[in-house]
């Protein structure tokens, strides 16, 4: 039985560069029984970039009795401020790598 590869190879000219281990900024870890993603050097970015670098995990980040109130600060439509882009960078690991965090993002 001819693996997957030399298939490729007879049709076209590629180049193996082995087991993946990072695709667009997801981070791949394979072992014998399992596959793991995970984008940690996004995150740290992301911790970077908000100077929360130093902060310990929690595993509820705040207060589930505290009443939100909507758009406390009336720009009503501004998704250009820097709460909205933090929001859109953790949307996307609760999307891509991280869905135990997407009820607290949402």
């Amino acid at each position: 039985m001819h693996h997957p590869k030399a298939n490729l190879h007879t049709e076209w000219e590629i180049t193996d560069l082995g087991e993946p281990t990072k695709i667009v900024g997801v981070e791949i870890t394979q072992t014998n029984n399992s596959i793991t993603i995970a984008q940690k050097t996004y995150i740290k970015l992301i911790l970077r970039q908000e100077g929360l670098e130093g902060l310990k995990g929690s595993a509820t980040p705040m207060d589930p009795n505290i009443k939100l109130e909507p758009n406390p600060d009336g720009n009503a439509g501004n998704r250009s401020n820097s709460f909205a882009r933090l929001l859109g960078k953790l949307q996307f690991l609760a999307n891509s790598t991280r869905p135990d965090i997407a009820f607290i993002v949402n």
